[in-house]
């Protein structure tokens, strides 16, 4: 029998990693399995980038990279020309507080792969879905079927839709161990992991919800400026976090349609102006 610890869209959030990590030296696992997404969208980048190096050390890690290291990598340079702003503000605020390091660490590693850990059933290891990083399998309609009917592995592991989840379809599970930093929820101020136990037969999955200093993180992001160079996403971040509510993502398709209103041809291009209409239209 083997425990492993399932982690996903941690999104720079150190405080609830710091738990996850006590957690862990806690209650024995024989390795952890991040599914990507480690940074952006909150303050002190490096903070969390410490606990990262830290746990590879500590423990025998299997890791992915997410969409949004995707990002800071196809713009190292700055080629898209983030700025201080609501549309891409937190990514220029993290693309300015990490390293060469860690920029390396991204590249290196893969955005899936499948997993063979010792006797056990085998594991598919994606960040959203095989063959496309962002694939949303709890947002997108019809995703999860065709997904699964196309699955050549009998266990899948995906993030990205920050939802804990686990779904039984042509014989194979996909499970979802939820966000870390992010969980969308409708409950908020928590983490959330998955612990899988293997035996030759198969994975139990067990879902958990972790506690962490969110008072103290939430005044980060007024102490440590991303929150002036993200404007209304980070307020949006800072009340997904309180509520479990991804205002975010509300944000987003708010404004990709007001972009699409206005002729645009990208959320960038829309203006602030635009974007703080939405600090009163969902209250943030």
């Amino acid at each position: 029998m083997i425990k492993i610890a399932v982690i996903s869209d941690i999104h720079g959030n150190y405080k609830a990693l710091e738990a996850f990590l006590k957690y862990i030296e806690e209650h024995t696992v024989d390795g952890i399995i991040c599914l990507g997404d480690y940074v952006t969208d909150s303050p002190y980048p490096e903070r969390t980038m410490a606990l990262l190096y830290e746990m590879r050390d500590s423990y025998t890690c299997y890791m992915l990279r997410g969409n949004r290291e995707d990002y800071l990598l196809d713009n190292v340079d700055n080629r898209q020309g983030w700025k201080p702003s609501s549309a891409n503000g937190t990514l220029f605020y993290t693309l300015q507080h990490i390293t060469q390091t860690d920029l390396a660490l991204f590249a290196s590693l893969p955005t899936e792969s499948a997993l063979l850990l010792e006797d056990c059933p085998a594991l598919y290891l994606c960040h959203g879905t095989p063959g496309r990083v962002r694939g949303n399998m709890y947002e997108e309609e019809g995703l999860r079927e065709k997904v699964m009917e196309e699955l050549h592995y009998p266990y899948l592991l995906g993030g990205h839709s920050h939802h804990q989840e686990i779904y039984e379809s042509h014989g194979k599970t996909y499970i979802n161990p939820g966000s870390l930093g992010f969980a969308v929820d409708g409950v908020g101020r928590h983490g959330q992991f998955a612990l899988l136990t293997g035996t030759k037969e198969r994975w139990e999955p067990e879902f958990l919800s972790i506690s962490y200093d969110l008072e103290s993180y939430l005044r980060d992001f007024e102490d440590s400026g991303v929150a002036e160079t993200g404007m209304t996403l980070n307020k949006a971040i800072k009340k997904s976090l309180l509520t479990g509510v991804n205002y975010f993502f509300k944000c987003i398709v708010a404004m990709e349609a007001r972009a699409k209103e206005l002729g645009l041809a990208s959320v960038p291009q829309v203006p602030e102006a635009e974007w703080e209409k939405l600090v009163e239209r969902f209250d943030l």
